[in-house]
């Protein structure tokens, strides 16, 4: 069971956090800057939390960066095992389940793009340039995490719609760097040790100096309690078991949202 649906199923979870974190002042005011150009919200939103933490990542070379494994990495060992293990047979895929393919001609999709994802973001990290390339990548890493988040297996590993390569274009090009310049520590895709196993892992965007940083891909500009809940969450969850593998590591002062399609960042103490 994941954080999201302990919180999202417990009644009393949800009233525990409303009545021990009131909803904090939000006076953010934007207009949307980059408006979604498809209907594949989640893929994009997967796919932007990728291409950003590489973005800051390039952007922020002189300072400490941690660096956890890719939840996609996990999805691809976990799915290539699957389907080695059904063969030259056929498997149903897609959220339907109503496409049919061959299991090993799947098999050599994934392993040959997340190989080319690999390859376009150590390009990245040298460059710093924003390529096409680089965004398919993406959206293809970010394929791999519907499987390892929900246990779908997208219906396409090698096609792409044109449209969700611009709209992520559009959401890095808005981003205000400044915003994000580390002093001390770049933690990217943090995990909190037993924290985490607690339920049944969990990891979160960023964490920036003392600020625990989630990334929201939303057309809204609002702060959710959902969304809310979430980050408080992984704050708790923080002091149960530490930063990655340090459980005496509880640097958290700070909680923020960065609110892709607006360009803007939220914080509070």
């Amino acid at each position: 069971m994941s954080l999201t649906s302990i919180i999202l199923n417990n009644i009393e979870v949800r009233d525990k956090l409303k009545s021990e974190f009131p909803r904090p002042e939000f006076n953010l005011v934007s207009k949307i800057k980059a408006v979604p150009l498809s209907t594949n919200y989640s893929l994009v939103g997967a796919a932007f939390d990728y291409l950003m933490r590489f973005y800051l990542e390039y952007h922020n070379k002189d300072v400490l960066i941690y660096r956890s494994s890719w939840v996609a990495e996990s999805a691809r060992k976990s799915l290539n095992f699957k389907l080695l293990k059904i063969g030259n047979n056929n498997i149903r895929i897609g959220s339907n389940r109503d496409k049919i393919v061959n299991a090993i001609d799947l098999f050599l999709i994934i392993d040959d793009g997340f190989i080319e994802a690999e390859n376009n973001y150590k390009k990245f990290i040298l460059s710093g340039k924003i390529t096409s390339k680089l965004l398919i990548s993406c959206l293809f890493l970010g394929k791999l995490d519907s499987f390892y988040r929900r246990r779908v297996i997208a219906e396409n590993f090698e096609t792409f719609d044109k449209s969700d390569v611009k709209d992520l274009k559009n959401l890095i090009s808005i981003i205000e760097v400044e915003k994000f310049i580390v002093k001390r520590s770049l933690y990217i895709n943090p995990s909190f040790g037993n924290g985490s196993a607690l339920v049944g892992g969990a990891d979160a965007d960023l964490i920036i100096d003392d600020t625990l940083i989630d990334i929201k891909v939303t057309k809204e500009l609002k702060l959710e309690r959902k969304h809310l809940n979430q980050i408080i969450g992984y704050y708790s969850l923080s002091l149960i078991g530490g930063i990655n593998t340090n459980p005496n590591l509880k640097m958290i002062n700070s909680i923020g949202i960065y609110f892709a399609r607006h360009g803007e960042l939220w914080t509070f103490q």
